[in-house]
């Protein structure tokens, strides 16, 4: 079990990194982008590190829960308020690093952004949970549990939202009284349903 939740920092990129990149390696979203298995697991990493740099960290939301010895159990990727629509600006910034990742895939990556963003509510105010994961020798255990229910426990009158790309997971997501609000599909083939979830306030 977690023994502490904190905001993470650049320091602790690397380490996030990691566990981004195997929570997410077969994601219906990634997949989506990168088709190729092999290319997939390559790109992912850079991908995080990048996103995580430019996008991410800067607004103070990305959290990291750390077991009784100090050994990272869980990330959770959150957007504050008002911040998840990334300025054009710090999307040129990451340019540099983010084409490197995406090679040939950067135009179905545009799609995939475009999908995901036309489904975002833009009322209320909300944090927004980009993504979470834990490593695979951690899961079951309440990490990822503790990251949510720490950002919402610190924001009770902010509403939240998230994408589940799994049907397994809603419930999961259900017990801190998210809901469906949406179902669509991304672009670039025959893809998986997305569920768009959101808690009120």
């Amino acid at each position: 079990m977690p023994s502490t939740v904190r905001t993470a920092t650049t320091a602790d990129i690397e380490a996030c990194t990691r566990v981004l990149a195997e929570g997410f390696a077969d994601d219906p979203v990634m997949s989506a982008i990168w088709p190729d298995r092999r290319r997939r697991h390559r790109g992912v990493p850079r991908y995080f590190a990048t996103s995580l740099r430019h996008f991410h960290l800067p607004g103070g939301g990305v959290q990291v829960a750390i077991d009784q010895h100090g050994g990272l159990g869980g990330v959770a990727v959150w957007d504050p308020p008002g911040q998840w629509d990334q300025p054009f600006s710090r999307t040129l910034r990451a340019l540099p690093e983010l084409l490197p990742a995406l090679r040939t895939r950067t135009t179905a990556a545009m799609a995939v952004r475009r999908a995901l963003d036309e489904q975002h509510p833009h009322t209320p105010p909300h944090w927004y949970l980009a993504n979470i994961a834990t490593p695979v020798d951690r899961r079951g255990q309440g990490y990822a549990a503790r990251l949510i229910a720490d950002r919402l426990t610190e924001a009770p009158d902010t509403a939240a939202y998230l994408v589940c790309t799994r049907e397994k997971n809603i419930r999961f997501y259900e017990k801190f009284g998210f809901m469906v609000c949406a179902t669509f599909v991304l672009p670039a083939g025959a893809n998986p349903p997305m569920w768009a979830m959101i808690r009120e306030p």
